[in-house]
């Protein structure tokens, strides 16, 4: 009779069998069932008393089953059985069936067999344990699957919470609410597993039974993930999320503390010389010495690069310029790393403090950064605290740079062009073209602030083109205008001499029609300490051109006298400083350039002449050329035009009477 009833399930490869809950055997199973149960026939399998070994948690799970499968549920679950003492688990696929007697039974079906999965499945060695507690609390019952893995070493539920009080809590939410789920790291007896855990209240015996999943596997997979997310992979310290999670998520933020921002000065030099991979073991080093000097102070991570944090409270370091001197000092001292032998650094070091400077994590990195980039500015392998200027003076940087490229986009400039004189035809020579920048919003803008601004993000590049097309075009009308060949000379930065200058400037020529002798170029002697050989290039081939090239600011930067025998400088501009000096260096200064440049048949521009005084003096040194206040101030162009300059033929000796007296 149930041989027909299950004829159907017969043909079937997967194991197939079905079990009568009520009196805990087999009734029927298909040939593919029984290597699995270890079972040489049907009819030895379905002799079989199952009651024997089941435990209490397992008969009140299938008691549990029972009902659902009369709502018509279907269960798929990993299941564990022990057919003559092997320990075996399967995915199965549980359902009710009807058995002639009208009783219900539980048909089950194989999906897949543990040894058939690959043993790295998370879900493999997680499912079907159960435990069974009385209302107490005790250990009523535990199934096969958990004595086999964790022993016989649990006694109550106390034990497996890990305290009396969550147990208690535990036994009240079931009775209360029927069912409970949590997930929570439990004692088995053997060892602490984390557990996704499903509990439900057997109202009618007045027990506990928990389903238990193990997924410590999972939990470690995460905790592992959350540490390389929060560790830097090369020195294994803490990177910018650990350190900011580990402060924000632990006390630090109750106590006072301070935040260094550590850089090191000279790692680009050591990359570039002897490649990342030296650099790669340099910072393992200095991580490592860093974790000496700090001591479990406080909190140590790598930000990036060759960038360092450290957090330390007030109540482990009091001192914490000290600190930084200290950690300066460690740090000077020779690292040796036997591919190259020894390698020498420093670093900058900026502060600030919690919550004196601020009171989250995010804005005191922000700040030490400031600070940390003043101490290069110092002089570098020095220590710097945070102060509020250098907030505005970064906003004020933040907001300039914004206008400076809304400026660029709609050419929102103006050129200021400054007389220069010939001292010995006292004539006019030319000008020197000067960018002026008005903004609406934040008024008159200063040269000194918004070109080194452009020089540092790039924005010279195409604003260097206005100002030649600009002084270029300018030149070209008053040349036509006044028919006379006046010099207009130009200011250039470092980030100009590139290989594509001389061409551009040399079509602009072409295109306005201009004399390129009427065109000088002036740089700075600071321009040239970078990159020596390329800028020579550039203006090499600037100077192939026909164009002057002026020597910028003499005096004040680092270049060598040898410098303007190399390069091809026509003329050498004196600082104003020295103009305007009262002492007798000053004066020792401007004799001896004027000599130096008669030797080397260079020609010379005072800058800054701005009193009777200072041009008499500078007539009896011989000088070439002059400009300042005192002859005229930069003016625009229609200014200059309705002074009348192009009607000036001579500068007189006492220039009182010059349309370009300032006074």
């Amino acid at each position: 009779m149930l041989n027909q009833t299950f004829f159907p399930f017969n043909h079937l490869q997967s194991p197939i069998w079905v079990f009568d809950i009520d009196n805990k055997t087999i009734i029927w199973a298909n040939l593919s069932a029984l290597p699995l149960w270890e079972a040489d026939s049907l009819n030895e399998l379905t002799s079989r008393d199952l009651a024997h070994d089941m435990s209490e948690a397992v008969e009140a799970t299938l008691n549990g089953y029972r009902l659902r499968f009369n709502k018509d549920e279907i269960i798929k679950t990993w299941w564990n059985f022990t057919p003559k003492q092997i320990l075996k688990k399967a995915l199965c696929v549980f359902s009710g069936l009807k058995l002639p007697d009208g009783r219900t039974a539980m048909l089950v079906e194989v999906i897949a067999e543990e040894s058939t999965l690959q043993r790295d499945l998370a879900f493999t060695d997680c499912s079907n344990l159960a435990l069974l507690f009385s209302k107490e609390g005790r250990l009523v019952s535990a199934n096969n699957a958990f004595t086999l893995s964790f022993g016989k070493y649990l006694h109550d539920l106390a034990n497996f919470l890990g305290d009396i009080s969550s147990a208690d809590s535990w036994l009240n939410k079931a009775k209360t609410d029927g069912t409970i789920h949590y997930k929570k790291l439990c004692w088995t007896g053997q060892s602490h597993l984390w557990f996704d855990i499903e509990g439900k209240w057997l109202k009618d015996k007045q027990q506990l039974l928990l389903h238990l999943t193990n997924i410590s596997p999972e939990k470690e997979k995460l905790r592992k993930a959350k540490y390389n997310a929060e560790h830097d992979f090369l020195t294994d310290l803490l990177n910018r999320r650990g350190i900011s999670n580990a402060i924000n998520e632990s006390n630090h933020q109750q106590q006072p503390y301070s935040l260094l921002f550590l850089d090191i000065d000279g790692f680009k030099m050591i990359n570039d010389t002897y490649g990342h991979a030296i650099g790669d073991k340099l910072l393992k080093a200095i991580a490592i010495r860093l974790r000496e000097t700090l001591q479990h102070k406080g909190l140590l991570a790598r930000f990036g690069g060759d960038e360092f944090i450290i957090q330390v409270e007030h109540r482990n370091v009091q001192n914490t310029p000290s600190f930084a001197k200290d950690i300066i000092a460690k740090l000077n001292k020779p690292f040796h790393l036997k591919e190259v032998g020894e390698l020498s650094i420093g670093c900058s070091i900026g502060t600030a403090s919690y919550p004196d400077d601020a009171d989250n994590i995010e804005t005191l990195v922000t700040q030490a950064d400031m600070a940390m980039h003043r101490a290069k500015l110092r002089g570098r392998n020095c220590s710097h605290h945070f102060s509020p200027d250098m907030a505005e003076a970064l906003y004020r940087k933040m907001i300039l740079r914004h206008h400076l490229t809304l400026a660029l986009e709609t050419e929102a400039f103006e050129l200021y062009y400054q007389p220069i004189i010939d001292l010995k035809t006292r004539k006019l020579k030319g000008f020197e073209a000067l960018i002026r920048w008005y903004d609406e919003e934040l008024g008159q803008v200063s040269p000194a602030e918004f070109i080194p601004l452009a020089e540092e993000t790039g924005q010279i590049v195409p604003l260097g083109k206005w100002i030649f097309k600009t002084a270029f075009l300018q030149l070209a009308a008053w040349q036509k205008k006044y028919d006379k060949a006046f010099m207009m000379s130009v200011n250039l930065s470092r980030a100009q001499l590139q290989a594509s200058l001389a061409p551009t400037i040399e079509a602009m020529i072409l295109r306005y029609n201009i004399n390129p002798a009427q065109l000088a170029l002036e740089l700075t002697e600071s321009t040239m300490l970078q990159e020596y050989d390329d800028a020579k290039q550039c203006l090499e081939d600037l100077a192939a051109l026909g164009i002057e090239l002026y020597l910028d600011d003499f005096g004040t930067g680092y270049s060598s006298l040898s410098q303007l025998q190399d390069l091809p400088i026509s003329t050498v501009k004196l600082d104003q400083s020295f103009v305007q000096g009262n002492h007798k260096g000053s004066r020792a200064i401007i004799e001896a350039t004027k000599a130096i440049c008669e030797k080397l048949d260079l020609k010379v521009v005072a800058e800054g002449v701005e009193t009777i005084e200072q041009l008499q003096y500078l007539q009896m040194c011989n000088f070439d050329y002059c400009q300042g206040y005192y002859l005229a101030k930069p003016m625009p162009a229609h200014q200059l035009e309705a002074s009348g300059f192009a009607l000036l033929n001579e500068v007189p000796e006492l220039p009182h009477h010059s349309l370009f007296h300032s006074q």
